[in-house]
């Protein structure tokens, strides 16, 4: 691994002036150009998001507490529901005191 790292650094140099003296200087500084623009560009969305979470944090502080679930009604036990079944399919004595009632949607 030792001799490896002595000659990598050398090469690594060698290879970067090669490439840069093939490139255009004028590409090199259009590419700078547009990064320069982009970093400008994530900055202002940076600062617009920043806005946006004072702004949220604002309005949850400013919101009042949620309001607590209203309880549910009591349930009357003892109440008897009369419930027109018509022609409905049954099983059983069609007076009887105890009906089951379902209701399903087939679609």
């Amino acid at each position: 691994m030792g001799r490896t790292a002595r000659w990598a650094a050398p090469l690594a140099a060698v290879f970067a002036l090669y490439v840069t003296a093939c490139v255009d200087p004028q590409e090199v500084s259009d590419i700078k150009g547009k990064v320069d623009e982009m970093q400008a560009q994530q900055k202002d969305i940076l600062g617009k998001l920043e806005g946006l979470a004072k702004g949220q944090k604002d309005i949850m502080a400013k919101a009042p507490a949620a309001a607590a679930k209203p309880s549910r009604p009591q349930e009357d036990p003892n109440k008897v529901y009369k419930i027109e079944v018509g022609d409905s399919y049954y099983k059983g004595p069609k007076d009887a005191s105890v009906v089951l009632v379902e209701w399903s949607d087939f679609q």
